[in-house]
């Protein structure tokens, strides 16, 4: 097992060696063989060779939403910190995860067992969004599914 001493800030910033990596075209390049592992760790994946790299978080950050259409047949595309899109559904879901405090920490699940941290202003921008659906639930309608981001609290 190799260590490439890549290192995933939680703010999405890249680093080799301490380094950070400026180049957005190297950052897509590692990311697109970047996998996370039922060992728990984030591994760079060749057909030649693989080692570890540190994640602090999420390897990604959703910095965009643009959300098409409206009621049932909207369409939420996410955008992240490498200019990736994804479309909020079955194959890329929502994951909320609350701490101690009940404060969200939302990701989209991603492939090949990866995901994205949904920033701040993203996320409030969905709450913005988001419309009553069954059992008191608030949340996005994309790709024909609702998608739960919290409850209504009286």
């Amino acid at each position: 097992m190799q260590n490439y001493e890549i290192k995933i800030k939680s703010d999405g910033t890249w680093f080799h060696k301490g380094e950070k990596i400026k180049r957005l075209e190297l950052i897509k390049l590692f990311s697109s063989v970047l996998h996370f592992k039922e060992d728990g760790h984030y591994w760079l994946i060749t057909p030649h060779e693989s080692g570890i790299i540190e994640v602090e978080d999420a390897p990604f950050i959703i910095t965009d939403l643009n959300c098409l259409g409206s009621g049932k047949s909207l369409e939420c595309w996410f955008t992240n910190n490498i200019q990736e899109k994804f479309l909020l559904s079955s194959k890329y879901p929502l994951n909320i995860i609350f701490n101690e405090k009940d404060e969200p920490r939302p990701y989209i699940k991603l492939d090949r067992g990866l995901k994205a941290l949904i920033s701040r202003p993203v996320f409030y921008h969905m709450v913005d969004l988001a419309i009553k659906g069954k059992n008191n639930n608030y949340g996005l309608w994309s790709d024909n599914q609702f998608f739960p981001i919290g409850k209504y609290r009286n």
